[in-house]
């Protein structure tokens, strides 16, 4: 979580951009200091006229840029104040992106198709640096998964935190921040398949192969483990879904 800061304005140098640039260009420039972390969430852009200035963009340029990053959930309005760095919570940042799934044909395709990528490497790491200790923990967890086989919001929480301590095994900061963003698109299609109970204990036999992968310390067993399990679960997913 980014802690805000106060409301302070902030006082970056914005470096100005060629006289013909267009709002993307604004865009990007604002994107990259926040990325530098020049700009930091909670923070106060300058008032209108000086950005553009600063930018060397002209006034309707600079309020494009603004407006998109504005629903992108990086910016926020503030009535009365000016406009502000958002708090950059990542489901905060992620929004965007589900809403494009929604009215994407193939969005939830799109969606797993991310997370065979994504998870697949996770389990590839997690099979390299997860200590002992922590699987031998894993396996105990999937074992104790049993008891919530009957139960689809329980489930859902067990499978939940299954595959978010093969993130913090993988210790990829990256890797598990992208992976993050994806895995919160994806609590709705994991509610709709939690609901047969063949595939939550399809989902619960994968993971207990896939621990036997990370204890044998197999990399490539542990990948091929995982895009098997999420293959399964995309299967299991209502016809109403596709």
């Amino acid at each position: 979580m980014v802690k805000p800061l106060s409301d302070r304005e902030a006082t970056v140098a914005f470096p100005a951009i060629r006289r013909n640039a267009v709002a993307r260009e604004a865009i990007d420039t604002i994107k990259q200091l926040i990325v530098r972390g020049e700009l930091e969430a909670g923070q106060r852009l300058p008032a209108e006229r000086e950005l553009a200035v600063q930018l060397g963009v002209s006034r309707p340029s600079l309020r494009e840029a603004i407006r998109a990053l504005i629903a992108l959930n990086i910016l926020e309005s503030r009535h009365g104040e000016g406009t502000f760095v958002s708090s950059l919570e990542p489901d905060l940042l992620t929004e965007p992106i589900d809403f494009v799934l929604q009215v994407t044909d193939g969005g939830l395709a799109a969606l797993f198709e991310a997370r065979r990528v994504l998870e697949a490497g996770i389990a590839a790491l997690a099979a390299e640096r997860a200590t002992d200790l922590e699987l031998a923990q894993l396996d105990d967890f999937v074992k104790r998964g049993r008891t919530k086989l009957q139960h689809a919001e329980a489930f859902i929480e067990h499978d939940v935190e299954f595959h978010e301590r093969l993130r913090r095994y993988a210790r990829s900061p990256v890797l598990s921040s992208m992976l993050g963003s994806v895995s919160t698109l994806s609590l709705e299609s994991r509610r709709r398949t939690a609901q047969t109970p063949s595939v939550r204990a399809r989902s619960l036999s994968d993971h207990a192969k896939m621990v036997k992968t990370l204890k044998a310390r197999d990399p490539e067993a542990a990948r091929r483990a995982m895009v098997a399990h999420l293959e399964h679960v995309l299967v299991g997913l209502p016809a109403a879904a596709h």
